[in-house]
């Protein structure tokens, strides 16, 4: 176990190492163009935002995590306000409204939220654990304890979010709740139900939009229509375009680190959401799958650690902090290699922005001081019979 906490430490250093050296050479062109020949404006802002995240880390690694079991409510409370408070106080950017803007800061909420709701969300699965007096099951298999509650928990910060307007995290939290769900023993009739009446609107809506023409008027939509007829590379597909042409110039080994051509105004904001195709346009195919290969060991290291902890409030906030991760991963890289149509989401370490890094430096320390509790008590087996443990005695 001792070996795993030491591959997830290295896959954090590593990729926050590799994030801060293709962040200096993907942004040097665009921010010394705007930013009035400062070509490292972006990088040092980044480090600044690394080195508050790695103390909010650390500090969060220091103090037990079950410290937070008392404050769920109270952090899932304040994230619906902060996303609220958007509506009235927020700064448009880009044509959303995502942001609180104070002077050279910017704070995105919903980066907040995202681990409000898991913390809130361990906390529920763990008293749904408990088995009531007289009871032959534990209140997980009952329908509201099980799946309705959480799901409402997700659907209310999803609404809020949704009203930026931002669809892909709005569906990252509901995949992050059907996943502790599972894990948690929730019935598997009732996610059977909400998985394929799920899948039966997603399909009702594409037939919806291809053969009947419905809901053209909505931005979301035509990104989906452009998307699937590849008939505007100018526009709405511009962007995925130019990464499929960066990701192919980088061949097997790159053209070398610096020497992307795309990142020179071929590809908008290239060092956010869109850098993964300049580290396969510097790098090549093989750097790039190395990249993945490492994130992967970092999600399965954390889930390891995770499912180890001395107690189910540990295990939920563990592995629902890394399905996070993990999916947050998935879909930047779906959309940067043209399998999804474009959602703009940062790829975690990597992309340039304070919000993310900072939450997601925070929610690891969280892992780590899971791991560091866990490491001091017994062995509990396998993944997924340590979530399925029941009689375990349930703290306030």
């Amino acid at each position: 176990m001792n070996r795993v906490a030491v591959l997830f430490g290295l896959c954090i250093l590593a990729l926050l190492t590799f994030g801060i050296i293709m962040l200096a050479s993907t942004s040097a062109f665009g921010a010394w163009h705007t930013r009035g020949g400062d070509t490292f404006f972006f990088t040092r802002r980044q480090a600044v935002w690394m080195g508050l995240g790695l103390a909010v880390g650390g500090l969060l690694a220091w103090l037990d995590y079950r410290q937070l079991r008392k404050l769920a409510w109270a952090l899932f409370i304040l994230a619906a306000l902060l996303l609220a408070g958007l509506l009235i106080f927020g700064t448009p950017i880009n044509g959303a409204v995502r942001w609180y803007v104070l002077g050279p800061v910017r704070f995105q909420p919903s980066e907040f939220a995202k681990y409000a709701l898991v913390i809130l969300l361990a906390r529920w699965l763990e008293k749904a654990q408990r088995r009531p007096k007289g009871a032959e099951e534990p209140r997980m298999r009952h329908w509201w304890w099980g799946v309705w509650g959480p799901l409402s928990l997700a659907g209310g910060l999803g609404l809020l979010i949704l009203k930026e307007p931002d669809l892909g995290t709005t569906l990252l939290l509901g995949m992050v709740t059907l996943v502790l769900l599972w894990l948690a023993g929730a019935s598997g009739r009732w996610l059977g139900v909400i998985v394929g009446a799920g899948m039966a609107a997603m399909a009702a809506f594409l037939v919806a939009i291809f053969q009947y023409e419905m809901f053209q008027d909505s931005y979301q939509v035509q990104r989906i229509l452009r998307w699937w007829y590849e008939d505007d590379l100018e526009g709405s597909n511009y962007q995925q375009w130019i990464a499929m042409v960066a990701l192919g110039a980088g061949g097997v080994e790159g053209v070398g680190l610096g020497n992307s051509r795309m990142k020179l105004a071929y590809l908008p904001e290239a060092h956010t959401d869109f850098i993964f195709p300049i580290i396969g346009e510097d790098l090549g195919l093989v750097a790039s799958l190395a990249v993945v290969v490492v994130f992967c060991l970092l999600v399965v290291s954390g889930f390891l650690l995770s499912a180890r902890a001395p107690d189910s409030f540990g295990r939920y906030l563990g592995c629902g902090i890394m399905t996070t991760i993990g999916l947050q991963t998935m879909i930047n890289l779906a959309v940067v290699t043209n399998a999804i149509p474009n959602k703009g989401m940062p790829l975690p370490f990597i992309s340039y922005g304070g919000s993310n890094l900072v939450m997601t430096l925070a929610a690891l320390g969280i892992v780590l001081n899971i791991a560091r509790q866990g490491l001091a008590g017994a062995d509990r087996g396998g993944l997924k019979a340590g979530f399925l443990t029941e009689g375990e005695e349930a703290r306030n």
